[in-house]
């Protein structure tokens, strides 16, 4: 009777611990604000949108395509959406709306901005995101490589 005992209490226990694990796990962040992709920002920031469709941003994932690099993690940091981060770009074939750098790869993933464009919280988060993240430096001191690496 006591085996049975401490059986189940070592399985409630694992079980909480796993439980407690998942929910606070980076997909169980994704999940709450996840990264959403340029077409869904179009859809209320058109004029911003059409500024970002005349950048450089949109031939990011062109660019890895003709060296051969789409798998290579240190340059999917800078040359698609989220890559490294919870709900972030995984792989063309997992996650094809991240590819390229978009909106959110420098104002953070746009989940809850998305799903209550009126949260005021989500809203400042994003705009703070680059000064917060220092999301300019983080791809624009790589830059600095591209001048002297063999492609």
């Amino acid at each position: 009777m006591k085996k049975l005992f401490v059986i189940t209490m070592v399985a409630v226990f694992v079980f909480v611990a796993l439980s407690l694990f998942v929910t606070s796990s980076p997909r169980a962040f994704a999940q709450e604000n996840k990264f959403v992709g340029a077409e869904k920002c179009k859809g209320c920031h058109p004029q911003q949108y059409k500024d970002f469709e005349s950048r450089k941003f949109t031939k990011a994932w062109a660019v890895l395509q003709m060296r051969g690099k789409t798998k290579d993690p240190e340059c999917l940091k800078c040359h698609v959406t989220g890559y490294g981060q919870p709900g972030g770009f995984i792989s063309e074939e997992e996650t094809p709306y991240l590819r390229y750098k978009q909106c959110e790869a420098c104002h953070g993933a746009g989940g809850k901005h998305a799903a209550n464009a009126g949260d005021t919280e989500a809203k400042t988060a994003m705009k703070n995101y680059v000064k917060d993240k220092d999301a300019c430096i983080q791809c624009h001191l790589c830059m600095k490589t591209h001048r002297s690496a063999d492609f």
